[in-house]
Formats: C-alpha cells, structure tokens, sequence
C-alpha cells in the first residue's frame, strides 16, 4: 500500500495529466446556454449517506483464497426519500444500479451483516482517479464515494474508510428494527394527514376521505412493501413485524375510534365499543384487495376502484354502527343556543355517568381527580378547561343513578374507555 504523501502526489499528477489531455484532444468549447454550478454540472446535489456493505461471497472464486474471510466482496446501498432503496453491485461482468423495494433491500442488508457495514458519507465532487488500473468492487465503490484511496481489496477499503472519523459502524439487526418503525411512522403520517376541519362534516363524508386515504396507502408500493417486509421478517426478527403493526395499521385503528367515538358523543351512532368497532372498519378496508396487491395477484388499484371499495365498505359498516331509533334510554338535552357546545354537554353527561360506574363513591372530592383526568384528554376538542367544566360533570354525576350490587345481568355494561381525542373536531 502507498504512504499517504505518495498517494496524494499521485493524485494530483493524474489530475494534472488529465486535464493535460483533454485540452489537448478537446479544447473548452463556446459558452453554452446552459448553467453550471462550480463542479461543472448542470445541477447540484447534495452528498447522501451510504450502507457500504463488506461481505463474505455467495459463490465460491478463485480469488477468495487471497482475500479476508468476512471482506471479500463489497457493495452499497442508500434509502431513497420514497421509501424504496438504491443498489449499486459491481458484479463480476457488469455494474449493477437498481431501485429496490424495502423487503429487497433487507435481504442485500442481511448479507451485509455477515460481514461488516459501514455508513459512508459520499464526497462531491470527489477526489477519485480513473487511472487504477483493475476495476475491482473495492475501485468501483471507492470511485463511487469519491475516494481516493489507492487499495484494490475490499478489506483494503475496509480499513480506509473505518478509519475515517465521520464513518460510522451499523449493527443490521437494530438499524432495521429502528428503519421499520421510522418507514411505519412516516407512511402513517403521510396517509393519516388528513383530518376533517368542518363541524357540519357527516361521518359518512368523514369515514370516506380518511378511509380513501387509508387504502390508497396501504395498496402503494411503499406500503406493500413495508407489509411484505415486516412478514418476511417476522420468524427473523418478530420485533419488526411489532414496530411496524404499532407504527402503520394501529395508527387507522386509533384515528378512526377517535371518530367514532366524537360521533357517538354527537349521538350520530351507538355502539359499546369504539375501538373494537374501529377495527372491524379497518378490516373490511383491507378485505381482499389488500391481500390480491400483496400477493401480487394485481397491480395498485386506481384512485376510481379505491373510491368505489371505500364507498361500499363505509355504506356497509354504517348500516350496522347507525343508532336506532329507540335506542336511547334518557331524554334528549335541550338544544344549546350555540350548537358548537352540544359535543361539550355530551362528554359532560358521559363523564359524569362514568365516574359513577368507575368510581361507585358518594364524595365527590373522592372522585374529582378521576373526573379531571378523564376531561384533559378533551379540552382541546371542547375549550373548556377543567375549571369551567367541573361544576356541570358534578351535576351530571350527581344525577346519575347509584351503582349497587345488582345481579350480574343487571349490571350496567362496562362504560366506554376514554382515549386522547385532541386531535378530532368534535
């Protein structure tokens, strides 16, 4: 291996001698109409972070015998903005560049973790040399980053860039663990953005758009491609399939129980159990178009099946969550002179009723810290803070029947759990 100061003078000898013979051969051109930043390209782009992967080989070569047990082979890789990756593989007989789905990928990093993978941060422009003679992986992919380094071996590579302080040594097993609960989150995120700003909005109309967004999501490429991964994975790793359940379906599952339970309190539907309720909804979203894209029986379905199947489901499931008409056993309140505070008289009742049946205590200073914790999950959908709403859940509570030791099928039914509903508009 060349000392550094040799390799340095190399370096700029060959730079020299370059731009020696391309002026020669092809002297600078007219000014052009084009614009270049100050690396002489039409565009600028910023340096990206690579998975530089050192890896024992799949197939056994003649060379292996020279080169280390766990390096002797390299390739990289780098996740794109769209949840896809990109592979650049020097193969034996040709330079390999693919986009990949996340489930590929994992595959490419699980090979990396046979051996050692290193995040490399690539150099713009570079200070590479086309002057190395043999282009082995180790060249190729030192060329790529914009290396220097005049080493022909991928454990040469290896402890060049290892030494490097910005290099940085990844653990596979946590980082795709970490990768899959991010991917999940940001998918999530991109396809639960929606929430409806309108008070007058139906829950129909409601349950349409989040439930076209939903199934859009969970039908695109990057969508199957997280489900496609966490199931691959899951006799490997069952902690990638649990970050990515949390992460992506319990995500729809919360956003539409909080709907739910906002329509119920508006007295739009009855049910007992809003999230069980929430779940069946999600599950006949999926249903069998779900599972036709993932088994690759069909292609994402356009914005036009999406709706129709959203519209079905939705019509289908209200049919069974509508209240019936008969269904109340209390008077209807009286209607407010600002229809905005019927939410408000709705969760007041409601807590009131069930700090009753939580609580069964006579004194409400026995009762009051139950009463205040149930009602900070709603401030922000009612305005009302504590001090305004508590004397009105203390009548409710004291107007609510007692709870006694009734027989078990006349116990009242276990009340509605209370959830985070900040985020809805009721």
């Amino acid at each position: 291996m060349l000392s550094p100061l040799a390799t340095h003078w190399l370096d700029r000898a060959a730079q020299a001698l370059r731009c020696a013979i391309d002026a020669w051969i092809a002297p600078a051109p007219a000014p052009a109409s084009i614009a270049i930043d100050a690396n002489g390209s039409p565009i600028t782009v910023e340096a990206a972070t690579w998975f530089v992967c050192f890896v024992p080989g799949l197939r056994r070569q003649w060379w292996h015998a020279f080169a280390d047990g766990r390096h002797k082979h390299v390739f990289a890789l780098r996740p794109l903005d769209d949840g896809t990756w990109l592979l650049m593989e020097p193969w034996w007989t040709r330079m390999m560049v693919n986009v990949l789905t996340l489930e590929q990928a994992i595959k490419f990093l699980r090979w990396g973790g046979m051996g050692d993978v290193l995040k490399v941060r690539e150099r713009i422009p570079g200070r590479g040399s086309q002057m190395r003679g043999w282009a082995t992986c180790s060249v190729l992919v030192s060329y790529m980053l914009g290396r220097s380094y005049w080493t022909w071996t991928p454990n040469g590579l290896y402890r060049r860039l290892v030494d490097e302080p910005d290099a940085e040594q990844v653990e596979v097993a946590g980082f795709l663990r970490r990768h899959m609960l991010s991917e999940s989150q940001r998918h999530s995120r991109a396809a639960l953005a929606w929430m409806p700003k309108r008070r007058d909005a139906s829950l129909r109309d409601v349950l349409l758009e989040l439930g076209t967004a939903v199934v859009a999501a969970m039908t695109s490429r990057s969508g199957i491609g997280l489900h496609r991964a966490a199931v691959t994975e899951i006799a490997r790793d069952p902690a990638i399939a649990g970050a990515y359940r949390t992460a992506a379906p319990e995500q729809a599952i919360e956003k539409t129980r909080k709907l739910l339970a906002a329509a119920k309190w508006r007295g739009e539907i009855d049910t007992d159990d809003c999230t069980l309720e929430a779940r069946r909804f999600v599950a006949m979203l999926r249903g069998d178009l779900h599972l036709e894209v993932a088994l690759g029986l069909r292609e994402s379905p356009s914005y036009s099946e999406i709706r129709d199947h959203v519209t079905c489901v939705v019509d289908v499931f209200l049919r069974g969550a509508h209240r019936p008409r008969m269904a109340r056993t209390y008077p209807a309140p009286a209607k407010p002179p600002h229809s905005a505070d019927l939410p408000a008289q709705g969760l007041i009742r409601e807590i009131g009723e069930s700090v009753r049946e939580l609580a069964r205590a006579d004194d409400w200073e026995a009762v009051a810290a139950l009463a205040e914790a149930l009602w900070s999950d709603y401030v922000g959908c009612t305005g009302l803070a504590w001090e305004q709403a508590a004397g009105r859940i203390r009548r409710a509570w004291e107007a609510s029947p007692a709870v006694t030791d009734a027989p078990a099928g006349d116990r009242p039914r276990e009340p509605l759990r209370f959830g985070a509903c900040g985020e809805t508009s009721c």
